[in-house]
C-alpha cells in the first residue's frame, strides 16, 4: 500500500465520523467544526480520485488543506482547554458532545486526523 492509501483511510474515517456525529447522533456542529469539515471532506474525495486515476499526489494541495484544517482544529482544542475559552468563540464551540477517556473530544479527533494526514504525506520514509 502506498502512503496516499493510508491518508485516504484517515480522511474517510474522519469524514464518516463527523457525519455520524451530526446526522446519526444529531450533534450540532459549531462554526469551527464546519471549517474543519471544509478542509477534511475534499481530502477524502481527493485521495479517492488519486487512487482511482493512479496520479501523483499534489503535495501543495494536501499541505494547504490539511495544514489549514490542522490550524483550525488546534485552535479549537486550545479553546476547549483554556479557562474562559468562550471569550474567544461562541459557546457552541465549547460544547463537548463526546469526552472519551476524559479528554478525547471531537476537535481533538479532528486534530489527530489532520496530524496523521500531514505525517503520512510529508514525513520521509526510511530507505533500507
Amino acid at each position: 500500500m502506498q502512503r496516499h492509501h493510508f491518508a485516504f483511510i484517515v480522511a474517510t474515517v474522519a469524514t464518516l465520523g463527523s457525519l455520524y456525529f451530526s446526522e446519526v447522533m444529531l450533534f450540532l456542529p459549531c462554526k469551527l467544526c464546519w471549517f474543519q469539515r471544509i478542509f477534511m471532506y475534499p481530502l477524502a474525495i481527493y485521495y479517492l480520485t488519486i487512487m482511482l486515476t493512479a496520479r501523483d499526489v499534489n503535495r501543495l494541495f494536501v499541505g494547504i488543506m490539511a495544514g489549514a484544517g490542522w490550524c483550525i482544529s488546534l485552535y479549537h482544542v486550545i479553546l476547549e482547554r483554556i479557562p474562559n475559552g468562550e471569550a474567544f468563540c461562541t459557546n457552541d464551540c465549547l460544547i463537548r458532545w463526546v469526552n472519551y477517556f476524559g479528554f478525547v473530544t471531537i476537535p481533538l479527533l479532528s486534530f489527530i486526523a489532520f496530524t496523521c494526514i500531514l505525517i503520512i504525506q510529508f514525513i520521509p520514509l526510511k530507505k533500507a
